[in-house]
């Protein structure tokens, strides 16, 4: 005789990249066993990976993981965190003065997605030229932001373009090679690549902000998490 079907309950995460609403289910333990795995290995690409997993697995493939924008992927995981384990996160935090530990509890609700305002997603490259952007993924924005290869983050940089219009034109950046529009890319003026690389410098980032007075020294300690270090816990 078969075991019993369990069921799960669902419920509706908003995407903050396009601010639809996507329904999910929580963790189950085979997602709790990726999370472990990943978290033994000590390497954040294998949490991003873990990470990119859940989600397509917890929305029932119809997000996928592996394209979503960073600051997207963190604030959906913790989302779903919250649903599926608790809303609160349990910090060790050290103090920047004396090294002492000061206990932190942060609430997932708390958590919020920044954005500049002068960050958007269409640049105006001239008076008739504007192009529309997409996000590059969580593996492609840490590889432009840690890469030292000029190249290659040219290359990234170029993924991201969408659309580009010039005049009543339009050219569907799918419809280029990655080669042809490197290309293109790099044929930008010095002026008008600043404004593409606006993009990528005000991008939306899952940020918290601790404020906290150390019981052991007395020092006054200001910690701002951004979208770059670690909320994958």
């Amino acid at each position: 005789m078969a075991l019993p079907v369990i069921e799960t309950p669902t419920f509706e995460i908003e995407l903050p990249h396009t601010k639809e609403k996507a329904k999910f289910r929580p963790f189950l333990v085979k997602e709790e066993k990726l999370l472990v795995m990943a978290n033994e290995s000590g390497e954040e690409e294998d949490m991003i990976r873990a990470t990119q997993q859940i989600i397509t697995n917890c929305s029932f493939g119809n997000i996928d993981g592996e394209s979503l924008p960073l600051f997207a992927l963190q604030k959906i995981f913790l989302d779903l965190r919250a649903q599926s384990i608790s809303n609160t996160i349990e910090l060790s935090l050290k103090c920047g003065s004396c090294d002492a530990s000061h206990n932190h509890k942060i609430l997932i609700r708390e958590l919020q997605i920044t954005e500049p305002p002068e960050h958007s997603k269409k640049i105006k490259i001239s008076d008739d030229i504007f192009i529309d952007m997409e996000y590059p993924s969580a593996f492609e924005i840490q590889k432009l932001f840690k890469s030292t290869n000029a190249n290659e983050m040219y290359e990234i940089m170029s993924k991201c373009i969408h659309v580009v219009y010039q005049g009543d034109e339009i050219f569907n950046a799918y419809e280029s090679s990655d080669q042809e529009k490197q290309n293109w890319l790099e044929s930008l003026t010095i002026e008008q690549f600043a404004e593409f690389r606006k993009f990528f410098e005000t991008m939306p980032v899952l940020e918290y902000i601790v404020n906290f007075k150390c019981g052991n020294c007395g020092k006054q300690n200001y910690l701002d998490f951004n979208g770059y270090q670690n909320f994958f816990v």
